[in-house]
């Protein structure tokens, strides 16, 4: 049985609907539609961008890897501690301008806290 040749109709452009979305374009290019507001500090905000901008990388574009990664790792995607007393005890200290500060490089902050390296025979 012959098949009847099809009308052709006005290309979407000319019609003005918007172009259909398949499975194949949805899947290369997802429909971003939700928004997320958060309040960070200005210099939070300004250090980050700076860095992401090195990195060629967008803000939304930033959050968007962060958010699929806590989707791949089913939590945070690093790990998040709460501190134990100690180290609560070691802040309170740095806060209040205690502590011991090293500035040299990392071998020598190593033997300050480990002693000297024992030489090999």
């Amino acid at each position: 049985m012959p098949t009847k040749p099809r009308a052709k109709s006005p290309s979407r452009a000319t019609t003005g609907q918007p172009a259909r979305l398949t499975a194949k374009t949805a899947a290369r290019k997802a429909v971003k539609s939700s928004y997320i507001n958060a309040r960070v500090e200005p210099k939070l905000k300004k250090s980050a961008e700076a860095v992401l901008d090195k990195l060629g990388l967008s803000t939304t574009y930033a959050v968007t890897i962060f958010l699929k990664q806590v989707v791949a790792h089913k939590g945070m995607p690093f790990p998040v501690k709460v501190p134990n007393k100690e180290t609560i005890r070691a802040m309170r200290e740095l806060d209040r301008g205690g502590g011991t500060r090293h500035d040299g490089d990392a071998a020598s902050l190593f033997a300050d806290i480990l002693g000297p390296k024992p030489r090999k025979s």
